[in-house]
């Protein structure tokens, strides 16, 4: 069985490609272009395409990123992508010759050293009714598991890893267990989080009444950040942090939770179909509404998942599913 990265740490550098397309030309390109870099895109219309007065068809702007790195190596397969998409674009605008010629441009986002950066955004506030999150530095009930029916505070430090709540992604997943534990909460003991980064999600489900939880990552640095997050929230007792794969995992949750990308949600479908009991839940998140959300939906009902919740936030999608 095949390794899962479940990783949230960020390549060294990323090149970002962005493309202002005709519309005609729009489908295509955009098609092509998530061939190419095999990851996620975004497609954006400037403010003015609703003022046009002049006849001319509207404009998009296509953007998507190839990790890069400082092997020599690797930048070369990103010169080569570039050159091959300079072609592609070439032959789409001779085929629409009414069109303008799109425009292409690229540079690098190099990674920051956000470690320390972070803390000067990053403030207590409230995700759900029921939870507040807050930095170590601010001051604020801690509640363990046992809290009553007073609201929950989560204290995380992030440190290298992915989750300080702010992100929409993250928000509604924290949203979508939040109701399913105040639905279900009795159901849900043997809990797995996926990719747990700072941990939020598993200390929220731990908060929320889970008995037991683990918590997944092979990155060290993200393993390691919720340990000590997880023992600020005094919920070592509740929550096992693991670098282990999960293909050694065994089966019997009647909850899983992931907030990572659309392809290793798909590539993770039969894996967590097996782990996950006979009408248990699942909570994904970290897909792009539209395509990406409709694409998982899809393959998770092959499964036996049925959607019977979603939200969305900006480009973001979060499904609550139920296995059928």
């Amino acid at each position: 069985m095949p390794a899962f990265s479940i990783t949230h740490r960020s390549a060294k550098s990323w090149l970002k490609i962005s493309i202002l397309v005709d519309v005609r030309m729009s489908e295509a390109i955009a098609a092509y272009i998530a061939e190419l870099t095999g990851t996620g895109l975004e497609i954006t219309s400037p403010e003015n395409n609703r003022t046009k007065t002049d006849g001319a068809f509207p404009t998009e702007t296509i953007t998507a990123y190839i990790p890069i790195a400082l092997k020599e190596s690797v930048n070369d397969a990103a010169s080569e992508k570039i050159a091959a998409l300079r072609q592609f674009l070439l032959m789409v605008w001779h085929i629409f010759p009414d069109c303008p010629a799109p425009v292409l441009s690229t540079y690098t986002i190099m990674e920051e050293d956000w470690g320390e950066k972070w803390k000067r955004f990053f403030t207590s506030f409230q995700i759900t009714p029921g939870l507040t999150i807050k930095p170590s530095w601010e001051a604020a009930e801690v509640l363990g598991p046992d809290g009553g029916n007073k609201k929950a505070v989560i204290e995380i430090d992030p440190g290298l890893a992915f989750g300080t709540g702010h992100h929409a992604s993250t928000q509604m997943a924290l949203l979508l267990l939040d109701e399913l534990f105040q639905a279900k909460g009795k159901q849900l003991e043997r809990i797995l989080d996926v990719g747990t980064g700072s941990g939020i999600l598993a200390m929220a489900c731990g908060l929320f009444g889970a008995k037991e939880v683990l918590a997944l990552d092979n990155d060290p640095d993200a393993v390691e950040t919720a340990r000590q997050n997880i023992l600020k929230n005094r919920l070592e007792g509740r929550i096992t942090v693991s670098g282990r794969e999960i293909s050694s995992v065994k089966a019997g949750f009647d909850l899983a939770v992931a907030n990572i990308t659309h392809d290793i949600l798909a590539g993770l479908a039969k894996l967590l179909s097996g782990l996950i009991k006979p009408q248990g839940f699942l909570v994904l998140s970290g897909i792009l509404k539209g395509v990406q959300e409709h694409s998982i939906g899809g393959i998770y009902a092959k499964h036996g998942f049925a959607c019977i919740k979603s939200l969305h936030k900006d480009e973001w999608a979060a499904l609550l599913m139920h296995k059928i």
